[in-house]
């Protein structure tokens, strides 16, 4: 009777032993599909379709050192997250730490940092030292996004303000440099994007009016289909990219700041 107790006690043993092992495979074996925007110089595509860009490039690296086969694909940043809130995707590429997004992503750590400014043609006398030096002006951003978001954030309450939104962030700066808003126009812009597009269209006519608010960009996870211990891998794996000097190779080819390494 004790001999057919042991032996049971042992396969026992031996299928929760399979069965951890086989969950292990499964791990390391995991295929996520992550969906975002082309967002220059953070997202970019090749002349072939090949997505780059600094947290392009992140991801793959920490999904490699994960053990994880992962997939980007762009599309409409509006439909993008769409296919977050509905869980068609594990997760978004291009990520702030906002309520609109916690709402239904679990967060990485931070990765990137950036802020968002103003822009005025270079010939503009305006200056800014507040949200009220805003009023009666045009602002221009592009949406919807969190760059409409904190534009509207600014401007609440200041009066006289038209909110003008394009469809993306090169239409906004491009019709600033071409006067298209008027005198008296003003673009909300994220500063490594602005600078991209400045640099890339030649929009030398353009200058920097302020910095309003600094901000990091990290990767979110789909609630919905986030497994256990998910997170918390892709964040080690960051960890050691960090120690190693890998985050700021991927980053430096788009001139991107990291955020805080240690």
């Amino acid at each position: 009777m004790r001999g057919g107790q042991t032996n049971l006690r042992l396969w026992a043993g031996l299928l929760l032993a399979c069965a951890g092992a086989q969950a292990q495979a499964q791990a390391a074996s995991r295929e996520l599909y992550f969906v975002t925007q082309l967002f220059p110089p953070f997202i970019t595509q090749s002349a072939d379709g090949k997505l780059d860009g600094a947290l392009v490039a992140i991801l793959r690296e920490a999904c490699r050192r994960a053990d994880w086969n992962c997939k980007v694909q762009a599309m409409v940043w509006k439909r993008a997250l769409l296919t977050v809130s509905q869980g068609g995707a594990d997760g978004l590429v291009l990520a702030q730490d906002a309520p609109e997004r916690r709402a239904v992503m679990e967060l990485s750590k931070p990765v990137l940092a950036s802020s968002y400014g103003l822009y005025v043609k270079a010939d503009s006398a305006m200056r800014y030292r507040q949200p009220a030096d805003l009023a009666g002006k045009t602002l221009a951003v592009y949406g919807p996004s969190l760059s409409q978001i904190n534009s509207e954030r600014l401007v609440q309450g200041v009066a006289g303000v038209n909110l003008t939104v394009e469809l993306d962030p090169e239409t906004v700066l491009r019709k600033l440099g071409a006067g298209r808003y008027g005198h008296n126009a003003v673009a909300f812009s994220n500063d490594d994007v602005a600078r991209y597009w400045i640099k890339r269209d030649g929009l030398g006519n353009l200058r920097k009016l302020a910095e309003v608010k600094p901000l990091t960009y990290l990767y979110g996870f789909t609630r919905s289909r986030v497994k256990p211990g998910m997170l918390e891998t892709f964040n080690r794996a960051l960890d050691s990219m960090c120690r190693d000097g890998s985050l700021a190779r991927l980053a430096a080819p788009s001139g991107i700041r990291l955020a805080t390494c240690r």
